[in-house]
Parts: C-alpha cells; sequence; structure tokens
C-alpha cells in the first residue's frame, strides 16, 4: 500500500493497459512518472502518462497490498501492441516553462469554466506556489493532470527550485485563455494544499470571483491528525489575524498576521508537537471576529 517505485524493465514499450493485468489495476490508485501521471477512474488510466517507456522507472501508487507481474509485450502478428509509445505532450511555452524536481504532485482537473464556459483544448493551466510557476499542462480534456513540483533541498538542484512547493503550501492555478490571450486566476473548491510524495488529487476550478463578506470557513479535516487546513475569505485590503487557542485560552500558534488582500485563501496548522485536544481558530479581520472548534485526535 503507498508509493511503490518499480521498474518497467522490457525493452519494448507498452500501454499501461496492456502491460498491468486486472488484478494490478484494480489495486491502484494512479502512477507516477517524470512530471506526468495517470489516475485509474472506473478500471480505465486518465492523464497525460499513457504508457511504460522500456527501462524507465515509475512510482505505482497502490490503495491495496498485491502482487503482480508485467504482462510479456506481445510480438508477430500484433506488433500494434507492442509498439506503442507514451504520448508525446506538447511543448510548455516559454512563460510558463519550470523545471522538473524529485518531488512532485499531481492535480487532476476533471472540469474547469471561465465565465461559465468550460476551456478549450489550447488554454494553458499553470500552477504556482506564490507567485512561482511549479507546473503547466494544456488542457486537454476531463481529468488533465497538472503538475506541481516541489522544492528539492540537495545541494545540486536546491538553487533551480528554489521558492518551489513546500508541505504545506497552497497551490494556485492560473489559465493562459488562448482565445482571449490573457491570464485568468482560478479558484479551486477542493483542497490545494500541497504534500508532494506523488500525490494525487481531482479538483475542479472556475474563474476567481472576490468575496465580498468576511468568512472563516470549516477546517478540513476536523477532527485532524496531525494537519488541518483552515479556509477563509477577506472582503476587502485589511488587516487580518488567525490564532489558534487551547481550551485554557492561551494561544498555541499564530497562523496570519498582517495586511491581506481582498481574496479567498488556505492556511494550514501542523499540530504535530500538540497534545490531544479540542481547539479554538479565531479570526480576527478589520472590526470582525470569527471562532470555530477544531479537534486534534491523537
Amino acid at each position: 500500500v503507498g508509493n511503490n517505485l518499480s521498474s518497467y524493465s522490457y525493452a519494448v514499450d507498452q500501454t499501461l493497459g496492456d502491460a498491468l493485468p486486472a488484478s494490478a489495476v484494480s489495486g491502484l490508485y494512479g502512477i507516477a512518472g517524470e512530471g506526468i501521471a495517470a489516475l485509474v477512474v472506473d478500471g480505465d488510466f486518465v492523464g497525460s502518462l499513457t504508457a511504460f517507456e522500456g527501462g524507465s522507472g515509475y512510482w505505482l501508487v497502490a490503495t491495496d497490498a498485491f502482487d503482480f507481474a508485467y504482462n510479456v509485450p506481445t510480438r508477430g502478428d500484433d506488433l500494434s501492441r507492442s509498439i506503442s509509445k507514451q504520448r508525446e505532450l506538447p511543448e510548455v511555452p516559454l512563460a510558463y516553462r519550470y523545471v522538473q524536481s524529485m518531488n512532485q504532485q499531481f492535480f487532476f482537473v476533471d472540469e474547469a469554466t471561465i465565465g461559465g464556459e468550460p476551456l478549450e483544448e489550447g488554454d494553458w493551466i499553470i500552477s504556482y506556489n506564490g507567485d512561482v510557476i511549479v507546473g503547466a499542462r494544456m488542457w486537454t480534456g476531463e481529468y488533465t493532470d497538472v503538475p506541481a513540483m516541489g522544492y528539492d533541498g540537495s545541494d545540486a538542484s536546491s538553487i533551480m527550485t528554489a521558492g518551489y512547493c513546500e508541505s504545506g503550501d497552497v497551490v494556485t492555478f492560473k489559465v493562459y485563455d488562448v482565445s482571449q490571450d490573457k491570464l485568468v486566476e482560478m479558484d479551486s473548491a477542493e483542497s490545494t494544499t500541497w504534500i508532494g510524495n506523488n500525490a494525487m488529487s481531482v479538483i475542479s476550478m472556475s474563474d476567481r470571483i472576490l468575496p465580498t463578506s468576511i468568512a472563516l470557513g470549516n477546517a478540513y479535516p476536523n477532527p485532524f491528525n496531525p494537519s488541518t487546513s483552515i479556509s477563509y475569505d477577506i472582503s476587502s485590503d485589511m488587516n487580518v489575524s488567525i490564532n489558534v487557542y487551547d481550551v485554557r485560552g492561551r494561544m498555541v500558534a499564530e497562523l496570519v498576521n498582517g495586511m491581506t488582500a481582498q481574496g479567498s485563501y488556505e492556511v494550514l496548522w501542523n499540530a504535530d508537537s500538540y497534545s490531544t485536544g479540542i481547539y479554538f481558530v479565531q479570526l480576527v479581520a478589520g472590526n470582525t471576529m470569527k471562532t470555530q472548534k477544531i479537534m486534534l485526535v491523537k
């Protein structure tokens, strides 16, 4: 169960469906290569990764423990099965290029709209950590996978991946709308917190609508262990603070403190060093104060 690095040792390439027996597919959540990934949906593979290439390694993300062997590539009259190549992806435009990292995560976008209209093939979805581009993928329809690269941290590539995602960062997205020749900021209803380690999740997105009121969203998950994500809306530029208090009213963590622009945000609290119990998240924005109860269960 979990991530397994496996070599595809045949010299002949195969599509994922040809190479894997049905018993293996049923135990998989997804497969990741370098900057490309596939998700298993109703027994089929979706995403940019379409074939195993000879001599390459892949991360197989398993939902159940199982043993398997790759199917032997067929030859002879059925030669077409043995020359199934990985689908070539469009070259990322220079303005949106990024560096492949050892740490990566994938967001499979099942729906994306601007002004209520779906994206068109040829539009680009770009992922950001703050103002740093960490991934990009051309929209090809439902379950387009968008990578988000993480900070490598090794001596050789730490400079190349400076500003890339680290645990707890929130990935944001923009779409380059080809027909309008402009970048559009997007929002996702699902969490886009960066976990790394070849994590995969399905999200939907639409063009950003700025909030008109101050709100503190429900923490998720809640109860939690050890981290929970807290969303909040700010209706105009103002000073914002978000703190966590224990049941005795003592502040145990400061999550946000400073001027914040109008928009919707998400912050992660890692309570790994705190004990099981009830805590309170308090948002103070301008003259507004909102509080919610959360529970840490270890």
